[in-house]
């Protein structure tokens, strides 16, 4: 996860449709469903455990939001302290963050009809870098899949 939040603190990935975003798509309670990466146009689901798969978004209509991140395997999970933050929309995107200057996370939605949405690394930029395999981490399009809880 730190590096998922490193990479979204950096402003990365782009991918998805350009829908625009209205605020009662997203307000709601999310559970993650599916998480992962793109290798390429390849997409690679990792294997979470039902522990794992306890981490969520409580998106509010009051411009909050609460991240709840949660480690370990079933029967160890360790919850980390909930993020609360601010959040907008912009586009196709959500921000979360402190103030102007501090964005924790940016990521592209694509909603879907089965009641989930994607969010995807934000990269307006693709980096460059002198290490190749940095650049590609650096570059690399990181999603989850969200399911609407209520």
């Amino acid at each position: 996860m730190k590096k998922l939040l490193f990479c979204s603190a950096l402003s990365l990935g782009t991918l998805g449709s350009a829908q625009k975003l209205k605020k009662e798509d997203v307000v709601g309670f999310w559970k993650l469903k599916e998480s992962g990466f793109y290798e390429g146009k390849k997409k690679e689901v990792k294997a979470f455990d039902n522990c794992r798969l306890m981490r969520n978004y409580a998106i509010r209509e009051d411009g909050f939001a609460v991240y709840n991140y949660i480690e370990g395997e079933v029967g160890n999970c360790i919850p980390s302290e909930p993020r609360l933050s601010f959040w907008k929309i912009v586009g196709n995107r959500i921000q979360f963050y402190m103030d102007d200057k501090n964005i924790l996370e940016e990521v592209v939605v694509t909603l879907h009809k089965d009641k989930t949405m994607t969010f995807s690394s934000y990269i307006p930029v693709p980096f460059k870098d002198k290490d190749p395999e940095l650049e590609k981490e650096l570059n690399t399009v990181h999603y989850d899949i969200l399911e609407k809880q209520y």
